[in-house]
């Protein structure tokens, strides 16, 4: 599904359109336009690889490719940004985000659409405040900042199963099935700290200023600012988090040093048992 948005009387006005000249026809008409492309179709994905003048964005999309960093396409660059979810597994969903000085383009899936819609709403809000040649720079420092807030619920979740492992590990701690769980739990952690320290450096970057066709204004700088702070906090918790799988295996490894020292006082037990039997054996205490 391909959607556009501009601003018309200083109000967002939205299209559905069909083809590469619709899009171009409208993009020549405005100042500024935002072309969202919602679950692509082989035609669309081909709609926004001509729109770049480049093929390989297909595949990329296809293959839900995840980049480290913001990369030059044309005249466009493409900001990576990333959506998370944890169900038992740690899921990304791209949020692929192409800029150039008149025209905003996203291509993302369904998980995306709260972040997406969210942003339009502040940008209606906010329309007056912003001009319409740094639009996108608006656009993208609000869409951070919604992804961040989205990022944060799996953060808790993280959390919650922790909690749970934490209960078992008191109630069973010789369950060997704990410890491949937690290691689980800790690859997961590594994975979302990757994300978050991707996402924060490509903020810190626009923030700076240095992002090609990314002019940020003060506005924009105050959202990014505030983004990366949280941002940063939130991986501040995924450090706790794994501090936290760490006491687990702490005390997996005292209650099996705990079994073992219990094990050694038992068998020390029974031989001294043996031994005192063996010398009133000896003394002939015993007759057979």
């Amino acid at each position: 599904m391909l959607w556009t948005y501009t601003f018309v009387k200083s109000k967002l006005q939205l299209k559905d359109l069909s083809s590469k000249g619709e899009v171009e026809k409208l993009a020549k008409e405005v100042n500024w336009l935002w072309v969202d492309c919602l679950e692509p179709n082989d035609e669309e994905l081909q709609i926004i690889a001509e729109l770049l003048q480049e093929t390989k964005v297909i595949d990329m999309i296809k293959t839900r490719q995840i980049l480290s960093q913001y990369e030059r396409i044309n005249d466009h660059v493409l900001i990576p940004a990333l959506l998370v979810d944890f169900k038992g597994k740690l899921e990304t969903y791209p949020l692929y985000i192409f800029v150039n000085e008149k025209m905003f383009i996203t291509v993302r899936n369904k998980n995306a659409s709260r972040p997406i819609n969210n942003t339009l709403r502040t940008l209606q809000d906010c329309v007056m405040k912003v001009k319409c040649d740094t639009s996108s720079s608006f656009v993208v420092s609000r869409l951070f900042h919604e992804i961040t807030s989205e990022n944060l619920n799996t953060i808790m979740t993280l959390r919650s199963s922790i909690a749970e492992i934490e209960e078992k590990v008191l109630e069973k701690p010789a369950d060997k099935k704990i410890d491949k769980a937690v290691f689980k739990l800790k690859r997961e952690i590594a994975n979302l700290e990757r994300v978050l320290w991707v996402q924060r450096e490509t903020m810190l970057a626009i923030q700076e200023g240095v992002v090609p066709t990314i002019q940020a204004t003060e506005i924009d700088r105050q959202t990014l600012n505030h983004t990366i702070r949280n941002t940063s906090r939130e991986l501040s918790l995924l450090s706790a988090h794994n501090d936290a799988l760490n006491s687990i295996l702490s005390v997996r490894g005292l209650g099996m040093i705990h079994r073992v020292e219990t094990m050694i006082v038992c068998l020390t037990i029974l031989m001294l048992v043996v031994n005192v039997f063996l010398v009133l054996l000896e003394l002939g205490m015993f007759h057979f």
